[in-house]
């Protein structure tokens, strides 16, 4: 059927002559209008009702949106093929009764601003961390509520607050490294004289950015390592100067570093993609991402490399995954909501078993397509799942 748009009086329409009433997004409908002045139509194939998705973005500037729109445009038109609509927005687009979005317009070629209803589900897809402290992020928090949405990845995670959360659990506490919030000079001193050397990493950091090595050496010099620098120390003492912010603006953790295994002398880990299916976490994907020049990050943007899984692990490391997955995604969803997705960082250790390093929420693209593409089909059909009952 075809979805009508009047963009004059800012209705949607449609018609169809076998349906008079068509359900559309949480608590609307459409109704069959013959002789209404179309200015865009939308093709949604095999519907008697129609759910909707908001897809939440940023603001780049004045009417222009900040996200990847290529997986935008993607996701509606998934949407489409599948019998609902998607469409983009920003906090400050939420009016009385709905949203005034954008969606993607085939004839045009171009997207196009809409007025749609209250959404069955918002997918939080804003690319920054400081775009959600904005004061019109906290009101559209207060209009989620309000009108009772499901809220698919609520923001991003900060690293201390998951690890207090995970390791209430006592079979993911045995994965974890020791962990602490960095604030007295003392604490981080006995730390690193205990551990000999530690990561401190910045708690609302994703992607490797900000990570420091810290190696506390036999002459009692300090070694500071970072993706693109090496510094050097005399003394603890002369290391605290140099980062005396740190112990003020109780920002990093400091954890132990875990000697792990290593593929041609590199060490790896295993990226993990887990979805909700909106009734379990399922396993979508296990990359595998080799450290490069430095060893401070596997990740790609900084060096690392991408190696199939079957390289470095055998079949059965699939079944111990799901296993953690579950358990992490149980535990975050009981701390902040509805978890759609998110992505573990794991390495197996030289000792034997695993450590868990990283669970990060808005999970990149992967470089694997077959991932990204089972990725892209497990979201859909989780939009669709939540729909039914929202």
């Amino acid at each position: 059927m075809k979805l009508q748009y009047d963009a004059k009086k800012r209705i949607f329409y449609h018609s169809e002559g076998t349906e008079s009433v068509i359900s559309f997004g949480k608590d609307s409908f459409l109704l069959n209008k013959q002789d209404q002045l179309s200015h865009y139509s939308f093709v949604i194939k095999n519907c008697h009702s129609i759910p909707l998705i908001g897809i939440l973005a940023s603001r780049k500037e004045k009417n222009k949106y900040k996200g990847n729109f290529s997986l935008f445009r993607s996701i509606q038109e998934d949407l489409q093929n599948s019998g609902a609509a998607a469409f983009v927005f920003c906090p400050d687009d939420i009016l009385d009764d709905g949203i005034a979005g954008i969606i993607y317009h085939e004839q045009t070629k171009k997207w196009v601003k809409c007025h749609f209803p209250i959404p069955n589900v918002i997918y939080n897809r804003v690319p920054a961390r400081q775009d959600e402290l904005s004061q019109e992020y906290k009101k559209l928090l207060q209009f989620i509520k309000h009108h009772n949405i499901i809220f698919f990845n609520p923001h991003f995670f900060n690293k201390w607050e998951v690890y207090s959360v995970l390791s209430a659990n006592p079979n993911l506490k045995s994965l974890l490294p020791k962990t602490e919030l960095i604030s007295e000079t003392a604490r981080f001193i006995d730390f690193l004289k205990a551990n000999e050397v530690i990561y401190v990493k910045p708690v609302s950091s994703s992607q490797g950015k900000g990570i420091k090595v810290i190696e506390l050496c036999s002459d009692g010099t300090i070694t500071c390592k970072s993706i693109k620098k090496i510094e050097k120390f005399s003394s603890i003492d002369r290391f605290i100067q140099a980062y005396s912010l740190w112990f003020i603006q109780n920002n990093r953790i400091m954890q132990e570093a875990i000697k792990c295994e290593t593929y041609n002398g590199h060490r790896f880990d295993y990226r993990i993609l887990v979805q909700h299916n909106g009734r379990e976490f399922i396993v979508t994907g296990i990359g595998v991402r080799v450290s490069g020049r430095q060893d401070i990050t596997t990740h790609v943007p900084a060096g690392g490399k991408i190696v199939p899984l079957k390289k470095v692990a055998s079949q059965n490391i699939k079944s111990q995954l799901t296993e953690i997955a579950n358990w992490c995604g149980n535990e975050l969803a009981k701390a902040y909501g509805y978890i759609g997705e998110f992505s573990i960082d794991l390495a197996p250790k030289r000792t034997g078993g695993l450590i868990l390093f990283e669970v990060n929420s808005k999970p990149m693209s992967f470089d694997e397509e077959d991932i990204e593409k089972k990725r892209r089909k497990e979201l859909l059909n989780t939009f669709l799942v939540l729909s039914k009952g929202n």
